[in-house]
């Protein structure tokens, strides 16, 4: 004979109901969404960054106000930016892309890898960049097909900042989270 304890069995309807009424996304609370007709995307993206262009066609975010931002080098010494962007006209191919941004900025390293997302996103085969530091500003792009769509996440930040690793986890939640737009 099965024994069943009278507590346990009380929690579990409670707990498929608290379940049922869970809603079905992986967006974080308080994240704000971007809807690009021209990159054919839906970002998400924290709060505690700021929209720097209101009349861009693509995401464009920083770590700072638009109040902040310094004439010539656009990036203060403790800020960063995360845009997402399509390809330049006449690009077809992520291989191409790359090829283009090699010849007008050096480049430090370039691997892949695999952005595991949540289900039912399909994974994310991303090729990764790193661009030598220009007047101490350096960055990386993340190469990715969303669905047919070929797009670019690029975070630049000042080399050495202490919080390097933040934007690099501000960069991969957010590309986690990318949606296409229903065509």
């Amino acid at each position: 004979m099965l024994h069943r304890s009278p507590g346990k069995l009380t929690w579990f309807p409670l707990l498929i109901l608290f379940a049922a009424a869970m809603p079905a996304t992986d967006i974080p609370k308080g994240w704000r969404e971007f809807v690009s007709e021209e990159g054919g995307y839906i970002a998400y993206y924290p709060r505690s960054w700021h929209f720097l262009g209101p009349k861009l066609p693509t995401l464009y975010i920083a770590t700072f106000p638009f109040s902040k931002v310094i004439t010539g080098t656009i990036i203060p010494g403790w800020g960063a930016t995360i845009s997402i962007v399509p390809p330049p006209a006449g690009v077809t191919t992520i291989s191409e892309w790359i090829k283009r941004d090699r010849a007008v900025m050096p480049v430090e390293s370039e691997k892949s890898f695999t952005v595991q997302r949540p289900p039912p996103k399909p994974p994310l085969h991303v090729t990764e960049v790193t661009f030598e530091p220009i007047e101490g500003v350096g960055g990386v792009n993340w190469y990715f097909d969303l669905s047919g769509r070929l797009l670019v996440a690029r975070l630049s930040y000042y080399k050495g900042n202490p919080k390097a690793d933040r934007y690099r986890q501000a960069l991969l939640d957010m590309v986690r989270l990318i949606a296409p737009l229903a065509r």
